[in-house]
This record gives C-alpha cells, sequence and structure tokens, in this order.
C-alpha cells in the first residue's frame, strides 16, 4: 500500500477530510492523494502557493510573518496550513514550505524544509534538512509529509 493510499484509507475510516497548501513540492503531495481511487471522497482540494503573492493572497499568509520569519520556516509553514483548512473547511490540512535546490535561497540551504500538519487539535511542524538534487528533495519532502501524518492519524 502506497502512502498516498494509507492517508486516505486513515481518512475514510475516521470520516474525516484533508487539505492541502503546497509550494516546495510543487503539486506532488495533492498528486500523491488523487492518484488513490477515491480520494474525492476525502482530499478537498489544495493550493500550490508558490509565490509570497499566493501565499498572501491565497492563504491568507500575514505579509508581516513573511516579512519578519521569511517563507521558509515554521510559522510560514504553519499560517499555510491554517489558510488551507479555513479555504476549505477540511478537518485536517498538510503544507509544505521550503528549498528545493540546486542553490540556497534567502540564506535557506538546499534541502532544508517544513512540513505543517493541522487539525482541530493538533498542530504540528517538522523542520527537515534532506539530501539530493530537486526531484529528490521534493519526492522526499512528499513521503515526509505523507508518513507524519499517518502516524498522527493512527
Amino acid at each position: 500500500m502506497s502512502l498516498g493510499e494509507e492517508v486516505v484509507s486513515l481518512l475514510k475510516q475516521r470520516g474525516e477530510t484533508l487539505s492541502i497548501a503546497e509550494s516546495l513540492t510543487g503539486g506532488s503531495l495533492s498528486k500523491a492523494l488523487t492518484d488513490v481511487e477515491g480520494a474525492s471522497h476525502v482530499f478537498l482540494g489544495g493550493v500550490i502557493a508558490y509565490s509570497v503573492a499566493s501565499k498572501l493572497h491565497d492563504l491568507d499568509v500575514p505579509k508581516e510573518m513573511i516579512d519578519s520569519v521569511g517563507v521558509y520556516s515554521k510559522e510560514t509553514a504553519l499560517a499555510m496550513a491554517d489558510g488551507a483548512k479555513r479555504r476549505f473547511g477540511s478537518d485536517w490540512a498538510i503544507a509544505t514550505t521550503g528549498v528545493a535546490g540546486p542553490g540556497e535561497s534567502h540564506g535557506v540551504a538546499a534541502g532544508n524544509l517544513w512540513i505543517a500538519i493541522v487539525g482541530a487539535e493538533v498542530r504540528k511542524v517538522e523542520h527537515l534538512a534532506l539530501l539530493g538534487g530537486r526531484s529528490e528533495v521534493r519526492s522526499g519532502a512528499v513521503a515526509s509529509a505523507l508518513s507524519a501524518f499517518a502516524r498522527i492519524l493512527t
């Protein structure tokens, strides 16, 4: 069973829904879920907020936050997840932000990323420093996000 299948199955068992806010993963996290038959019962939608403008306008991340802590931070990841949860009215939301590489961005080294998971009584952020090229970092972020979420659901 793939991680996407596991997450969809767990959400179905619990009668809960999920939305996604992606920056670093560029839609790959949503794809991992929508590749699963029946995901439409639990996956409400996602936002690929790759630009700062999208984070501000589509997810209501406060500009002051981005100005003070940057786009690559636990605070921004949490704000992105909160924005997706509000926008879609889901029980859960996952957000990803970070630097896929190959070089650093705004002083943050390639491979550094933040995954936020929010629910009614859960506010969790993981900071990871992954090795590899751009596609390896992105696929590692997707696997890490789905694994972390599955652990919360079980």
